[in-house]
């Protein structure tokens, strides 16, 4: 028995129709999930509103970036924030500079904890699931140079790729490129590639597996108590 084409055409459609309600019906569920999880926690209901409230309008982000205490914020640049991004300056502020023309970068569900600063004069670039723990400085230009302290060096981009852990008290200078996977603690970055020595000491790779995300303040407590 033959079947006519435009049956053929007819229970194609009806698949395709299918497969849209059940993906249609998998991302309310999700949204669901999300909604609730808010609802239970104040504490993260908090935050993402906090961000929102300081943050908009002098940067690009999702509804779900959280802020926990305070951020000081100069943006004449673009600064942009991944999803899932979670700020802690519930001790000092964290400091975010973007000087007019640069662009600085914040990849999904990346961790920055309190007193931290960072400072673009041409691009700062952190990649997805990173960790950086207090006080920790990113700059991708000297402010003056070593023998004419009256002409500033060129500015250079800082590049961080994904799963890397930046620890407490690092200082990160222009030009610096830090690889996936690198595990970076007190040190001064003055490598140029992930491959050479980073301060003199040569980073130890890490597991993406070790990763975790912060959902409430008691979360981003407990990350920066490891740095």
């Amino acid at each position: 028995m033959s079947i006519a084409s435009d049956d053929i055409g007819s229970v194609e459609s009806g698949q395709v129709g299918e497969k849209s309600i059940v993906s249609d019906d998998a991302a309310s569920t999700s949204t669901v999930r999300k909604v609730l999880k808010v609802l239970r926690d104040p504490g993260l209901a908090a935050a993402l509103l906090n961000a929102q409230l300081c943050m908009r309008g002098k940067a690009r982000l999702p509804l779900s970036v959280r802020l926990f205490g305070r951020i000081c914020f100069r943006s004449g640049g673009d600064v942009k924030f991944g999803v899932g991004v979670c700020l802690v300056g519930n001790v000092v502020p964290i400091e975010i500079v973007s000087i007019k023309g640069s662009n600085i970068s914040i990849g999904d569900h990346t961790f920055i904890n309190y007193g931290t600063s960072i400072t673009a004069y041409q691009q700062v670039r952190i990649r997805r699931h990173c960790l950086l723990g207090h006080h920790v400085r990113i700059l991708d230009k000297n402010e003056h140079g070593i023998k004419e302290r009256n002409v500033a060096p060129p500015a250079a981009p800082i590049v961080i790729e994904d799963n890397v852990w930046i620890g407490s008290h690092t200082i990160i200078l222009p030009g610096v490129s830090i690889g996936s996977n690198s595990d970076r603690r007190g040190q001064r970055g003055n490598a140029r590639r992930s491959s050479e020595l980073f301060g003199g000491w040569q980073p130890r790779p890490r597991s993406p597996s070790n990763l975790t995300n912060c959902h409430s303040e008691q979360d981003a407590i407990l990350h920066s108590t490891r740095y």
